[in-house]
């Protein structure tokens, strides 16, 4: 927490002297030839009706992308999974948090990678390099969301099933590791004396 408001006074301390040397403000397109810069235009007032017209846009682009991606609809597929397999197997609030931060982190690299993909179908339809290193680049970000989120789970999961696999002498299977016990009661697991010939 202090960590982070030193980086923002560090911050704040280099943006005041820079805040002079702006880049132009001719618009976002200025690198086009031609471009004309968008009117400006006042920021509406925050109003209630308004945030909830966001998150409806918001629903509008997650169906969009479930519906328009193949890989979005495996990536459903094996959430739904993992979250079948973490209330079988009954796993702890710990592992709910990386398992949730694992799915989010998938979802969140296909949802970005489905927007570059559609700008760049919009900008250049046709074939073009930079198009395909930009579209190959937001493909590997989900390649490397998925791979940790694969990590992640084995790390999870594989506890559990090494449990699941072990039978216990109350036969109880998909129980967390801390409520497990033996049927054995402690005086049976002192040792014995040891029997004279």
């Amino acid at each position: 927490m202090i960590c982070c408001a030193i980086l923002a006074a560090l911050a704040a301390l280099i943006w005041w002297p820079l805040r002079s040397f702006r880049r132009s403000t001719s618009g976002p397109l200025a690198w086009r030839p031609h471009a004309s810069a968008p009117p400006a235009t006042p920021r509406p007032p925050f109003t209630l009706r308004a945030r909830l017209r966001s998150f409806g846009h918001a629903c509008d682009g997650l169906r969009f992308l479930v519906r328009s991606e193949h890989n979005a609809r495996l990536h459903l597929a094996a959430s739904a999974l993992v979250v079948g397999a973490g209330f079988a197997f009954r796993i702890s609030l710990d592992d709910w948090r990386w398992t949730i931060l694992a799915i989010g982190l998938v979802w969140s690299a296909e949802a970005f990678n489905t927007a570059v993909e559609q700008v760049c179908d919009l900008v250049s339809p046709g074939t073009n390099a930079h198009v395909k290193a930009a579209k190959d680049v937001a493909a590997g970000a989900v390649l490397v969301s998925a791979a940790v989120a694969a990590a992640i789970g084995m790390a999870t999961f594989l506890p559990y099933l090494r449990i699941a696999a072990t039978p216990t002498l109350e036969g109880a299977i998909c129980k967390p590791a801390e409520v497990r016990s033996t049927s054995a009661s402690p005086e049976r697991l002192t040792p014995s004396p040891p029997r004279r010939l």
